[in-house]
């Protein structure tokens, strides 16, 4: 049975569409991914995902709300959307890498990261009881590992795996090590700006074995090797809690500035820290703040604006053009950050980064109905592969007649399920590397 999009639904039962979506990720010619990102537009060549998985099948209506989700989705069709996603990318010359995979290679290759990676998981979850079980390759071999990082661990599959049950505590399918549902949503445990990586720090508990993931595969894995980790790193104890900040709320301006969304996720006492960071490591010089609503509809800067070239943005206007005050930090060259309450407006600012007019493109088409419900449906989480071109899910109807009018080529994609999670496109991907044609 072929869905009209293309791909096998799997029958019930089965975990997706295809028996192996996740095809090889080597480089070719053996080179590590140079990370590269300049902005938000150039050529997409390398970006990190994640397949949804069983930690889908992990959601219920008792505990979805829990873990952050708003419905649950139908996992065999998740995955079928996903991979379609992912087929769109492909078809471009985008070289797409499944953070599972890179994981496997990881703990396959680096016996030390493994124990390392399994301690802090279990750390995390307070369930160090559970680490020697897991240090054990013939308890615990690393394709069933790799599950049990994403999926969770039950006290039941504990026994199962172990042959034996914890000796105190609840029995049955009460969790050890939570699953993360959230982990399609690859924009937010870590962000590349310029030639480093940011690694973020989740606001909500439930993610943050998100963040520890990506990090050992940006750290330690060979593909990037030699990358400077700029903020959070596994040796900088200071980048962490109560200092959040996720992906989803940075956007790469241009090679010398970087918006970050004050937000529900992201506090502004992060901002200043990341400021430093990100001046200290590379070419940028200026950081400005945009205070959003701290509500879960507006939970990122990236659900009420993005990029999709030089001068054009898609952005709410129920948000962006509510924007009242904004918070500039500049780098002096000598170390030194220098913060001020910013004088122009959005739109001067962007103009000016940008070097010319912006080209505003409303969700919704500015309808003020159709905007509302096409920001719920992720209508202005657009990922931007080459200038104006850009991808949205077909559902953003509104919206997507909105781009093509201001000229922007829209690759449709299909998210009745991958929507129910609340993120789009752009939440779904982590870019590695943008060609530099056309940064500045």
């Amino acid at each position: 049975m072929k869905t009209r999009f293309g791909h096998t639904i799997a029958p019930a039962g089965r975990p997706g569409g295809r028996a192996d979506p996740i095809t090889p990720d080597k480089p070719e010619g053996g080179q590590p991914v140079k990370l590269q990102v300049f902005n938000e537009y150039d050529p997409l060549e390398v970006v990190l995902v994640h397949r949804p998985g069983e930690e889908i099948d992990r959601l219920t209506h008792e505990n979805m709300k829990a873990f952050l989700f708003e419905d649950i989705p139908y996992l065999a069709r998740m995955q079928d959307e996903h991979d379609e996603f992912v087929d769109e990318m492909r078809d471009r010359g985008v070289r797409v890498l499944h953070l599972d995979k890179l994981l496997r290679d990881l703990l396959d290759g680096q016996p030390e990261t493994r124990r390392k990676l399994i301690d802090q998981v279990c750390a995390a979850e307070q369930a160090t009881g559970i680490a020697a079980e897991l240090h054990d390759p013939q308890i615990c071999p690393n394709d069933v590992l790799v599950g049990i990082l994403f999926k969770g661990l039950t006290h039941a599959e504990y026994a199962e795996l172990t042959r034996r049950p914890l000796s105190s505590g609840p029995v049955g399918k009460q969790f050890i090590l939570r699953p993360i549902p959230n982990a399609y949503f690859s924009r937010d445990p870590a962000v590349v700006i310029g030639q480093s990586v940011i690694s973020c720090k989740m606001h909500f508990v439930e993610r943050i074995r998100e963040t520890v993931l990506a990090r050992a595969v940006l750290e330690h894995h060979p593909e990037f090797k030699g990358h400077r980790i700029a903020y959070g790193g596994s040796d900088a104890p200071r980048d962490d809690r109560p200092f959040t900040v996720e992906g989803g709320d940075v956007i790469v301006l241009n090679a010398e500035a970087v918006l970050v969304g004050v937000s529900e996720r992201t506090r502004l006492e992060t901002i200043e820290i990341l400021a430093r960071r990100i001046f200290e490591s590379g070419r940028h010089s200026r950081l400005y703040g945009i205070p959003i609503p701290t509500e879960r509809t507006f939970m990122h800067l990236d659900t009420v604006f993005t990029i999709v070239d030089r001068g054009m943005v898609v952005w709410y206007p129920g948000v962006m053009e509510q924007v009242k005050f904004i918070h500039r930090y500049d780098s002096d060259g000598a170390g030194n950050i220098h913060r001020a309450d910013e004088s122009r407006g959005l739109t001067e600012i962007l103009s000016d980064e940008f070097g010319k007019e912006v080209t505003i493109i409303r969700t919704g088409g500015g309808d003020e109905h159709y905007a509302s419900r096409e920001q719920r449906t992720d209508g202005t989480n657009i990922l931007a592969l080459a200038p104006r071109v850009a991808c949205t899910y077909e559902r953003n109807a509104r919206t997507i007649v909105a781009m093509e009018k201001a000229g922007v080529e829209v690759v449709k994609i299909v998210g009745s399920e991958l929507v129910r999670g609340l993120g789009g496109p752009r939440c779904m991907t982590m870019p590695l590397r943008r060609s530099s044609q056309a940064s500045g």
